[in-house]
């Protein structure tokens, strides 16, 4: 009997904001998805939506969806509305019209102001790059050694202290999207990154490892 070796299943990755945004590099364009893309891009945010903490999956009206292309390199981002306000689950294609990656983006938080909030030094309020530089510093001598910059929502970035140093995590709509710096930072170098992400800076995104946590 012969026995065929059946083709793997083409992995879809998972992209983070640096790889995202790489993506936008040379501009973009509007652009007409095909129904193939469409089809494609639905079937793969079906799969994922469970895992994306993005609730009760709802079929999503076609007329709804909208795609861009890259200028330069040609990569299709298809915009799939994901049930939130300005929240969108980006599939990508590049020639095939099976879907190469996808990326959950909060658009929305893009253009909100970042609160600060830290019970230790009773804040809760707008962000300003003087208090989370004086912060920071002193979360070690806290009992709540920790500080939250919120966008809006479930999208934010948290650093909390301990005895080996500040640890940074950050999150992108839900839990389904959750994810630590793998380096543990000093305390100049995690206020940089909360400066960085509570000013529209995306140096925290590049310059930082960040991996996916299962929550």
């Amino acid at each position: 009997m012969l026995f065929f070796n059946r083709p793997k299943k083409r992995s879809v990755e998972h992209l983070q904001l640096h790889q995202y945004l790489a993506l936008l590099d040379g501009g973009m364009e509007a652009h007409e998805a095909s129904g193939v893309e469409k089809v494609a891009a639905l079937a793969l945010a079906r799969d994922v939506w469970q895992s994306l903490a993005l609730g009760a999956w709802e079929e999503i009206n076609p007329a709804r969806i909208d795609a861009w292309r890259n200028k330069v390199h040609g990569q299709t981002l298809v915009h799939i509305p994901a049930g939130i306000e300005d929240c969108f689950l980006v599939v990508v294609f590049n020639e095939s019209a099976a879907p190469l990656a996808y990326f959950l983006f909060d658009i929305g938080s893009q253009y909100t102001s970042a609160t600060i909030f830290c019970p230790a030094f009773g804040l809760e309020q707008e962000a300003t790059e003087t208090d989370i530089r004086r912060v920071v510093p002193q979360l070690p001598a806290s009992s709540e050694s920790f500080v939250v910059l919120a966008l809006r929502g479930g999208t934010y970035m948290q650093v909390y202290a301990d005895e080996q140093g500040f640890h940074l995590e950050h999150q992108l709509v839900t839990t389904g999207a959750h994810y630590r710096c793998t380096s543990v930072v000093g305390p100049e170098d995690a206020a940089d990154t909360l400066v960085s992400y509570a000013f529209g800076s995306y140096e925290w995104a590049r310059t930082k490892r960040w991996e996916r946590m299962s929550l």
